[in-house]
């Protein structure tokens, strides 16, 4: 759409905008774009603010000229400036009586342009505009019309002048010249809506008083008090009389003076808007009678910005000893009303969100509380003083959180973006929880044992009340893994008896779930509860049986069958040592888990990992026979696959395959006698390069690998003979799969969790290891490739110089050849960070296997 920026092409452009959907619609929006950004346009418009023009016509002018003087002020010279105004005020009085939609853009218009030309081209204008647009000079205008363009006007100047669109020295010193005038201008606002019997007059002089408090320090308004007082009358009969917009004016500057950034500063102002506003909640109980959840929400907003902005003050005055209490005896008994209606808040009727939309946003308040209470551990006497009231408090709020976490009885026929924003809520939920321990300690946690054992004997008693009392049974569940994930010092002699009674109720839980034909939830929730607990489990060795069985049983319902992996990986890794008694059960569960063919391959891996846990636990004799026959189909499955052609259809099963002999590869371990972590990949660092390199080195230093390779040389490693079955389908998988990352990744993963994981050399691992390592530099170098061939020139260790040295010629020779032909930036990085550690660890090995350091300058050249 090509056509000269005129006032005609203009007006036709927008009649054919407002006309035409589609295409021709696109293409009017873009010329209109380009025309607004163009320097005619502050000539285009003007015949095009004429009333008598079609009023989409000026409106986008109003839209037009707005955007010029906002963001391109600068393209008029200063001189200039003086007829734009002129020419501005004019139009804007031609439309003082409207349209309004119109009318409003002028008038941002000229707030704009007051915040460019404050102080400089304009000395006064918030006084000439008051002359300008006095009733007096707009014969046959209703005065309350002119009255509020005016109030409208200078409320749009402190908003024009918070845009982002001028240059910061031109924007500091209008923000400056503006704020000087603020105090002023917010009396003379206030006094607009003391005198003003028109209710449109009185509301815009609200909105532009909100506008005028962020241009002052609101809390040294002498008239304050008074205005907080109009306010809240404003609010409540606006509530009576149903005037949605009015009242959630009024909560926004209530709100607004509130969490004034130098609020903090006046607690005294704070404790007395406090006092004015508590009354609002009876118009608070009629927005909740009239389910208006959105007014609601603005309401508690309110209540939650000043607990949450002023939490210390709150906590402080609850201290009866509090100065501030002996001013105003009624400050306390004020801040545990607001505390009550919190309570209230979070404690909404429903449920969260389809039900109710407030609860949730009390629940930063509770954690700034049990902050500043922990703040005041230093100050004995206060500390206890304040706890005798947020015990009860805080005792109150975890009943309420464990109720409105509670799944109802009809989630499933929620919407996805419904039961996501309940997942979250219960997260919040549970951090919430978390912070009411950290205040109320084992007290807590005792509580909720108590409340599970009084809904297990009514379950107990009458199984057919299961339907009403499961959704709360899980919920405690969730309660106490919200704790005992929160427990620092597990070995602390006060966790025993509270565990115990825990351990004890979840075997409780879980049989009886069990009994009524169970409810996959509550099953998930207890299960959940086990695996936060795990590292205390040994607390309790009575139950392990019975937990260990229900988790293996879970292994076989589709429901429940994640959390029960999830679970048992989590008691794997956390106390084996434990569990080691029921090794036998285990696997043998793990390998029907397998076999069943109906887990996901995420819940598999889980199942493998277990099982090279527990593996370490049999008789040594029996530990290759158990691998080989729970592997053993994997293994002809892997071989299978690498003896087909790469296809897409076989991708999935083979990363699979290759994942599980991975994660077997991480957790088998022989000599592992503990319950650690995980293993983690280890940095190989230029020390343990240097050690396992330098033959020059004759001193007994040896790397904590090198030395835990000779404690566990003469022990057991069922690892090996495992992976030397794997190995060799290895190579034609990498030779055919070379392209895939993806694979190659998972394919690399085998040798280099074998490498870490045994902390020793097998000549049949390392052989492979740098067979797969050059079958990758030759086809596809790889980043993980790089990493396996730092493991492996560790592993080969001073004594394999020679092998060392004939390793990393091949492998420089390879990446120089590929590099020549094809650049991979993360490849290369990572490999010449290998060169560059071995040049600093011995560049002796470097010089042997024949690479020059001149070589090396001029590959990185070649990178570049």
């Amino acid at each position: 759409m090509m056509m000269e920026f005129t006032s005609e092409n203009v007006e036709a452009a927008v009649i054919e905008f407002y006309k035409n959907p589609g295409k021709v619609n696109r293409e009017c929006h873009e010329w209109l774009k380009s025309c607004q950004s163009s320097r005619e346009a502050w000539q285009v418009v003007w015949p095009l603010l004429d009333p008598s023009k079609n009023p989409q016509v000026q409106f986008v002018s109003a839209n037009m000229i707005h955007h010029k003087v906002l963001r391109c002020i600068n393209e008029i010279p200063e001189p200039e400036l003086p007829a734009l105004k002129d020419r501005l005020i004019a139009t804007v009085a031609k439309y003082i009586a409207g349209p309004d939609v119109v009318l409003t853009r002028l008038g941002l218009t000229l707030g704009a342009f007051v915040t460019n030309t404050i102080g400089t081209s304009w000395v006064n204008p918030l006084e000439d505009i008051s002359t300008i647009f006095s009733p007096q000079n707009f014969p046959g205008v209703p005065e309350e019309n002119v009255f509020k363009l005016l109030v409208q006007i200078f409320g749009f100047v402190p908003e024009q002048a918070q845009s982002q669109w001028q240059h910061s020295t031109r924007k500091g010193q209008a923000y400056r010249e503006i704020q000087g005038k603020g105090q002023t201008m917010f009396s003379w606002l206030f006094n607009v809506v003391q005198t003003q019997q028109n209710h449109e007059v009185v509301v815009e002089a609200l909105k532009a008083m909100n506008s005028w408090m962020k241009m002052i320090c609101i809390c040294e308004w002498p008239d304050l008090s008074q205005f907080i007082d109009i306010l809240v009358v404003y609010c409540a009969s606006s509530v009576n009389t149903q005037n949605e917009r009015l009242t959630e004016l009024t909560l926004e500057i209530i709100s607004g003076i509130i969490g004034d950034p130098n609020a903090h500063q006046y607690p005294s102002v704070i404790l007395n808007i406090l006092e004015k506003i508590l009354p609002l909640e009876a118009a608070l109980d009629v927005v909740l009678q009239r389910e208006d959840a959105e007014l609601a929400s603005s309401f508690y907003g309110m209540y939650v910005a000043l607990a949450d902005c002023h939490s210390k003050l709150v906590v402080d005055v609850c201290d009866p000893e509090n100065t501030y209490n002996s001013s105003n005896p009624r400050n306390r008994e004020n801040c545990l009303t607001l505390i009550n209606i919190l309570l209230k808040c979070t404690g909404s009727p429903g449920i969260y969100p389809v039900d109710e939309l407030v609860s949730s946003i009390t629940i930063s308040v509770w954690y700034s509380f049990v902050e500043d209470i922990q703040n005041l551990q230093s100050e004995r006497l206060k500390y206890v003083r304040v706890m005798q009231v947020f015990e009860e408090v805080y005792k109150s709020l975890a009943k309420i959180l464990i109720r409105k976490a509670q799944y109802p009885p009809d989630i499933n026929e929620w919407n996805s973006e419904e039961k996501e924003q309940f997942r979250i809520y219960r997260q919040d939920v549970c951090d919430c929880v978390t912070y009411c321990f950290e205040l109320r300690g084992w007290t807590m946690l005792n509580e909720i044992v108590d409340w599970t054992e009084v809904d297990l004997q009514t379950a107990e008693s009458d199984p057919s009340k299961i339907n009403v009392l499961w959704p709360e049974l899980e919920s405690l569940m969730m309660a106490i893994r919200a704790v005992a994930e929160n427990i620092s010092d597990e070995t602390d002699p006060v966790v025993v008896e509270p565990m115990k009674r825990v351990f004890a109720v979840i075997e409780r839980v879980l049989k009886f779930n069990r009994g009524v034909g169970g409810n996959p939830k509550l099953f998930q929730a207890a299960i959940e509860c086990i695996s936060s607990c795990s590292g205390m489990i040994h607390l309790y060795d009575t139950v392990l049986k019975s937990i260990i069985g229900f988790i293996l049983e879970g292994l076989f319902q589709p429901e429940v069958m994640t959390s029960a992996a999830l679970a048992l990986k989590t008691l794997s890794r956390d106390c084996s040592r434990s569990l080691a008694p029921f090794t036998p059960e285990i696997l043998s569960f793990c390998k029907q888990a397998l076999e069943s063919g109906r887990m996901s391959p995420n819940d598999s891996i889980r199942i493998v990992f277990c099982i090279g846990r527990f593996l370490p636990f049999l008789p040594s004799d029996q530990i290759i026979t158990a691998v080989n026959e729970i592997f053993a189909p994997c293994l002809t499955q892997l071989q299978a696959l690498a003896a087909q052609d790469p296809q897409t259809e076989i991708k999935h099963s083979l990363l699979g395959i290759l994942n599980i002999f991975g994660t077997l590869c991480a957790s088998l371990d022989g000599t592992s006698s503990g319950d650690d972590d995980d293993d983690e990949d280890e940095e190989i660092s230029e020390d343990m390069l240097s050690s396992a390199s330098n033959n020059n080195n004759n001193s007994s230093h040896a790397t904590s690998q090198q030395r835990a390779a000779a404690q566990n040389q003469n022990r057991a490693q069922p690892l090996i003979p495992v992976v030397e079955q794997i190995l060799p389908a290895l190579v034609p998988v990498a030779e055919k799969w070379a392209k895939d990352e993806e694979v190659m990744e998972a394919l690399f993963s085998i040798p280099k969790h074998t490498l870490a994981t045994i902390h020793s050399s097998s000549p049949t691992v390392i052989h492979y290891s740098m067979q797969l390592v050059v079958i990758s530099f030759r086809l596809n170098p790889l980043m993980c490739a790089t990493c396996l061939a730092k493991q492996t020139m560790l592993m080969l260790g001073k004594e394999e110089m020679s092998t060392q040295c004939r390793f990393l010629a091949e492998i420089h020779q390879l990446v120089a050849d590929r590099v020549k032909e094809n650049r991979d930036t993360d490849f290369t990085e990572s490999y010449l960070q290998l060169i560059a550690q071995l040049v600093r660890s011995n560049v002796n090995m470097v010089n042997s296997a024949g690479i020059r350091l001149e070589s090396i300058i001029q590959f990185c050249e070649s990178c570049i």
